[in-house]
């Protein structure tokens, strides 16, 4: 038997704000305030150029924040406030005008709001609420008439700041906003100004385009649960950079333009075991960027549009396909490690292959040909070739893997200095492999004070080892001029430059060296 019993009052009491506020910092709720005028932008049809100045004063500590979108009629100033109201209709792409995020963002930032609007040519209207009015149950707010602003601008003016400014926090905020924004700002009709100086965009693609393994343009539509359209473009492929910042691996998103995740690395996204592996140097060439676009109730961020919600059914309709993506990428960026220059970034021009997908869900396949055979690095072809002398002789493992560092320090396009450090390291490889050879090959007992007296001249190491290995004058001429080569790069106030060729004759005379002190294989 179900009777009515009367009925309950569902309104949520303010102290929500106040609950939640902790999830915003400077970034985000800025971001939101944003998010605003682009909203009222895209509903007005793009067609006019707009300006959001953000005004942050650090000595004040107040925020002002100004757009010429258009502003709010009268009729839906209910919409700054009120729970859980939105302004944008079923049809519009734009980042959620009004809902919750704007009336969390200006709480968490100040303890004084004062919001400012004039829709078009009409009055000019202002709202306005602090703590004392989030301390009470009423939700009524009073509206002013006031003194006219500019048409089609909208004011929100914050005081008595929760969060504390400092000038570094501002130079976040202003990487955070050109990353974000990028794509509207590339808009010549957007402008975003913080503290009078113009945002310029960051984007994230910058491809390679080895051979066969071009980034790939996969494009097409998804239909969610209640037929909403989502409309899919991503761009997959290697990067032309290993290093870290614009260089950053892993996978993006953007809903309706506007980035929402930056350089995901986790196993939603495929970075774990049996796919692309966890996040790890050798697969940071790996990048996706995922646009989406359509109704803002379909798109899968979370509340603060600071993240993906990977249980959304839009990420769940693009998570099969989008992890093998990332899997077949990442394994080219395996493989070709220890070869990047001339495998992967010296292809730095050529087309993105277009891949349409007919259904996201089922395609489950990147459309890369095979990878091609990865083929032992020559650190595993030194290191196998000589497990039998390191097994017997434990002391000369050292010994050829100074060669191996050698090796990769001189492939380091990013080290300016690298041919220098390169034949440091060789040198005292060298300087050690003749250590060890008296103490472990010679079959003389060489006491502490003996070994110090020796190795205090290079003069005097050189006459020692000659005592028991036979080698021309020339090549003792060359490993002299080398170590004094070596001995200028550390204790003269001027160096030269150390050339590719010195550098690949002392790595010769080295290993020449070793093969014979040794027995080595190179």
């Amino acid at each position: 038997m179900k009777e009515p019993a009367g009925t309950l009052d569902a309104m949520p009491s303010k102290r929500l704000f106040l609950s939640i506020i902790a999830d915003y910092d400077l970034n985000k709720s800025i971001c939101e305030l944003v998010d605003n005028g682009l909203d009222v932008w895209v509903r007005g049809g793009r067609r006019s150029a707009i300006n959001i100045c953000i005004d942050v004063d650090v000595d004040q500590k107040t925020i002002n924040v100004k757009d010429d979108a258009g502003g709010l009629p009268r009729t839906e100033l209910r919409y700054i406030v009120g729970p859980g109201q939105t302004g944008s209709s079923a049809n519009d792409e734009t980042i959620g005008i009004f809902g919750v995020g704007t009336k969390r963002a200006v709480v968490a930032l100040a303890q004084d709001i004062k919001i400012i609007t004039r829709f078009k040519k009409e009055k000019t209207y202002q709202i306005e609420f602090d703590d004392s009015w989030l301390s009470t149950e009423s939700w009524e707010l009073e509206v002013y008439q006031v003194a006219d602003i500019s048409p089609g601008s909208t004011i929100v003016e914050l005081s008595k700041l929760r969060i504390q400014l400092d000038n570094l926090k501002l130079e976040k905020l202003k990487t955070h906003l050109q990353a974000t924004y990028a794509k509207f700002i590339k808009n010549n009709n957007v402008n975003i100004i913080l503290n009078g100086e113009a945002i310029e965009p960051i984007f994230f693609d910058n491809w390679s385009f080895p051979p066969n393994y071009e980034p790939r343009h996969y494009h097409g539509d998804l239909f969610t649960s209640d037929k909403r359209k989502i409309r899919v473009n991503a761009i997959a492929g290697l990067s032309n950079e290993s290093s870290p910042g614009p260089g950053e691996y892993g996978v993006y998103f953007y809903c309706n333009d506007r980035l929402i995740a930056r350089a995901l690395k986790t196993f939603e996204v495929g970075f774990m075991k049996g796919y692309a592996g966890l996040p790890h140097p050798k697969i940071s060439l790996t990048k996706v960027i995922v646009s989406l676009n359509g109704d803002a109730r379909s798109m899968p961020w979370n509340s603060s549009k600071s993240d993906i919600s990977t249980k959304h059914e839009v990420f769940q309709a693009l998570h099969d396909w989008l992890n093998q993506v990332v899997k077949d990428y990442a394994a080219l960026s395996r493989i070709w490690m220890g070869d990047w220059p001339d495998k992967v970034f010296q292809y730095n021009e050529g087309g993105i292959i277009n891949v349409p997908v007919d259904n996201f869900p089922t395609a489950r396949k990147s459309y890369l040909p095979p990878a091609p055979k990865s083929k032992p690095r020559y650190a595993e072809i030194v290191a196998e070739s000589n497990v039998k002398v390191a097994k017997q002789k434990p002391w000369a493992r050292g010994l050829y893997e100074g060669i191996i560092a050698a090796d990769l320090i001189s492939k380091q396009r990013q080290l300016e200095q690298k041919n220098k450090i390169s034949l440091i390291v060789l040198d005292s490889t060298l300087k050690i492999a003749f250590k060890e050879f008296l103490v472990n090959e010679s079959g003389v007992h060489y006491s502490d004070q003996k070994l110090l007296d020796i190795f205090s001249s290079r003069h005097k190491v050189h006459l020692e080892v000659q005592k028991y290995v036979a080698m021309s004058q020339s090549e003792w001429q060359k490993i002299k001029y080398f170590s004094d080569m070596r001995n200028s790069l550390i204790h003269r106030r001027v160096s030269g430059a150390v050339s590719d060729s010195d550098l690949d004759d002392f790595r010769s005379i080295v290993e020449d060296v070793l093969k014979k002190l040794y027995k080595l294989k190179f």
